[in-house]
């Protein structure tokens, strides 16, 4: 076959199967409704527009790519400023991440993780001799930390997210030391997950402090905790009064508040719930003073062992395998305690993120997305309800939010059943997996590093969609690769798609 025509076939059909199954889904779910929105025809013209811009992008040496590296992740985090700005951006469903001009749109952050992508894959073929090496890794880490503080900030907290692992898989095939990489994870998931789990029991010891005053004969005591909520823990530790509270209740707080017995008597008994509900590692983590001196002393624990090895020289170089993670360790508590002191998670962030670990201990409507997704997928049993008979998932408001979108895989597997949802996760799986063996195949490094971020990001948006939906996964609005509507995220999939193929055409080039 000659060079020009060669095509990765299992990953072109892999692409059509995935998209048009969701193009037929949005279809089912539009086909009972009077006035519909045509979102599947809209998601048609994307998936065309998509295949069209591939097939260019294809004919191209995407060893090009490379020379303009700078200047497009440039532009992208342009747009994503841009897009922060008011009255430019567009905000849709509380997050501010669409530019559009006139009835056109496009979400930012989606051609962002492309530039952000071609970057990585520039700057780690320029580096790779080196990337075993500390300083190597501090301009990689900066330029994903710039993307991911954007994003958060839009808020969207999936698509800042979705970026750590595609350095992560990018970093590895490099070469970069895996005691590295895994104290990079480390860092992020000890200093995110210390706050988030102190909030989350927080938001989960409420009803138990209503109960506790309840059994103490504090009765005039609970309409505080009710008035607050999860803010009754600020309240109690330092006197704040959250801003929005008003007339009748206001005045009823500010009373207790200037009750110095009321309020010791409200604080024991708040202790008492932590202590016996919360346990000691809640009592440990929600101590800062302690937590500060532990991360502070873990610190210099690793700087003492890491000089003892500087001096000793490879006498003692097993030392590096305790001082890094020790040190990384101490740095992550103090960064933990910094997020906890100077920010605040708020309640419903909180909420989406950790509500699958436990939905009973929310309210319905905040844990709402995790339970009607699950009864979804189960109610679709082995083979399905069939694909117009989706009654949770079709309609103008289905029982299941965002059916069309983030929760699309819920609405496939509510008509096909497990069959259909193993099917469609076999195909979805096939395209990372496609992309990561391109990856090893590819002519040069910097055709490897482009394919194996391709394939960590479609990867990563199947795990953690597919996971959100069966409630195994916090809920972080996150779309399912070349299924979910939406023609940023297609087009962007698809110029990833275009790529590869371009990778997969030059391989075997002379």
């Amino acid at each position: 076959m000659d060079r020009k025509t060669r095509i990765d076939y299992l990953l072109v059909i892999s692409v059509f199967a995935v998209s048009f199954s969701g193009i037929f889904t949005l279809y089912t779910q539009e086909v009972i409704i009077e006035d519909s929105e045509g979102r599947w025809v809209k998601q048609l013209v994307f998936f065309l527009l998509g295949v069209v811009l591939a097939l260019l992008v294809r004919r191209f040496n995407y060893t090009l790519l490379g020379s303009y590296a700078v200047p497009l992740f440039a532009i992208a985090m342009l747009l994503l400023i841009i897009t922060l700005v008011p009255f430019i951006g567009t905000k849709v469903k509380g997050a501010r991440s669409w530019l559009r001009v006139g009835p056109l749109g496009f979400q930012t952050s989606e051609l962002a993780k492309l530039a952000y992508i071609i970057l990585m894959a520039k700057y780690l073929e320029l580096k790779e001799r080196d990337i075993e090496r500390i300083p190597s890794l501090f301009l990689p880490f900066m330029i994903t930390l710039l993307p991911m503080v954007l994003i958060v900030i839009q808020p969207d907290l999936g698509g800042a997210v979705a970026l750590m692992p595609i350095l992560m898989t990018m970093l590895f095939i490099a070469g970069a030391d895996i005691l590295h990489i895994g104290s990079v994870l480390m860092f992020f998931g000890v200093s995110i997950s210390i706050p988030l789990y102190i909030e989350y029991y927080r938001i989960t010891l409420v009803d138990p402090l209503i109960d506790h005053l309840s059994d103490l004969g504090q009765e005039s005591l609970i309409p505080a905790v009710r008035i607050l909520r999860s803010d009754i823990w600020n309240f109690l530790e330092k006197s704040v009064i959250p801003a929005g509270i008003e007339d009748n209740d206001l005045s009823y707080l500010q009373r207790v508040l200037g009750n110095a017995g009321l309020m010791g008597n409200f604080r024991e008994a708040a202790d008492s719930v932590r202590g016996d509900a919360g346990g000691l590692l809640l009592q440990l983590l929600d101590n800062e003073v302690w937590m500060i001196i532990l991360g502070g002393l873990l610190v210099v624990v690793s700087v003492v062992l890491f000089v003892v090895r500087f001096t000793q020289g490879g006498l003692v170089d097993y030392l590096r395998k305790i001082y890094i993670p020790t040190g990384v360790l101490g740095m992550s508590i103090l960064a933990a305690m910094a997020v906890h002191m100077t920010f605040s998670f708020k309640y419903h962030q909180v909420a989406r993120v950790t509500a699958f670990i436990n939905p009973d201990k929310f309210p319905r409507d905040l844990a709402y997305q995790t339970r009607a997704s699950k009864a979804a997928i189960g109610s679709g049993q082995l083979t399905g309800r069939g694909m117009f008979q989706g009654d949770m998932t079709m309609g103008e408001r289905p029982l299941v939010p965002e059916a069309q979108t983030d929760f699309i895989f819920t609405s496939w597997s509510e008509r096909t059943g497990f069959i259909g949802s193993f099917l469609i996760l076999v195909l979805l799986l096939i395209i990372p997996l496609r992309a990561l063996q391109l990856s090893f195949e590819a002519r040069d490094r910097f055709g490897s590093f482009l394919a194996a971020g391709f394939a960590a990001m479609f990867f990563f948006h199947t795990f953690l969609n597919a996971g959100i939906a069966l409630g195994l996964m916090p809920v972080t609005g996150l779309p399912l690769s070349f299924m979910s509507y939406g023609g940023s995220h297609m087009i962007t999939n698809m110029l990833a798609v275009g790529i590869l193929l371009s990778i997969y055409r030059r391989k075997h080039a002379n």
